[in-house]
């Protein structure tokens, strides 16, 4: 079952609100005739109803999607919603009805639409292996937004044993490869060295969603968050984050602690 929505305080020199979700809290869908993937989901979603976790703050869907070989979400519509795709492993085949491309992303690669007054898309596994990527959804700041689609294919080295912002708003879009309409902010690293430290700075005001998808991250004074972990937390705080194990992949949602 999950627990309340209401962040629980920490007891540290400094309150620090937090909650942990435990990867065995997320409700999970196996792959089927009728589902494509092998699923987890953070917020309520499809076939998983729960009045009591639809959100956090602007962060409405975080699906972390196994896809069987061959298969995939077919085109389907999508509106005034905007979608953030990060691949995990294997390759995602994407289309959309704005550009008519069809390209192919791999690991650490990202894409993002806002699909506004209306967009057609899919997302297909068109290679042997599974395909793992985490399908996410942020609540646009007005409805009706033009339709857009573009993609980065990050290189490794951008984000192993650092903090690399993948996703970034209309306030910073000039420094940032990708931008949503929203006012959050995404980050990404993968920890491959006992010895690394990445640090994020919380702001006053600030909230974020931290995945840790892949291996074992320990983020200091808070729970360690092994694979599939998550943890709500509310600023302002500084984290640092390393990895005992010398592996660790993971995601920094931020956003307004107002949403």
């Amino acid at each position: 079952m999950l627990v309340s929505r209401q962040l629980k305080q920490g007891i540290h020199a400094m309150p620090k609100s937090y909650r942990k979700i435990s990867a065995e809290q997320l409700h999970y869908l196996p792959a089927s005739d009728q589902h494509p993937a092998d699923t987890y989901f953070h917020f309520s979603f499809a076939n998983y109803v729960n009045p009591d976790n639809v959100n956090f703050g602007v962060l409405r869907v975080l699906n972390d999607d196994d896809v069987v070989a061959g298969g995939g979400f077919p085109q389907h519509p999508h509106r005034d919603m905007e979608i953030v795709s990060y691949v995990v492993k294997g390759e995602l085949t994407h289309w959309d009805s704005a550009t008519d491309v069809e390209d192919t992303l791999g690991r650490g690669h990202v894409q993002t639409v806002t699909s506004g007054k209306g967009v057609m898309h899919s997302e297909m596994n068109k290679q042997d292996g599974k395909t793992r990527f985490l399908q996410i959804w942020i609540l646009p700041p007005v409805p009706g937004l033009p339709v857009r689609y573009e993609n980065r294919k990050f290189a490794p080295e951008e984000r192993i044993n650092k903090l690399l912002q993948i996703v970034g708003n209309v306030s910073n879009k000039d420094q940032i490869p990708l931008h949503l309409n929203q006012d959050v902010n995404f980050h990404v690293s993968e920890i491959t060295n006992k010895e690394a430290k990445v640090s994020f700075s919380l702001k006053a005001g600030r909230q974020a969603y931290i995945n840790n998808f892949e291996g074992r991250v320990n983020i200091t004074d808070f729970p360690t968050l092994d694979e599939r972990d998550s943890l709500e937390v509310v600023g302002p705080v500084e984290l640092e984050f390393t990895s005992e194990n010398g592996a660790a992949h993971f995601i920094v949602i931020e956003m307004s602690a107002e949403s």
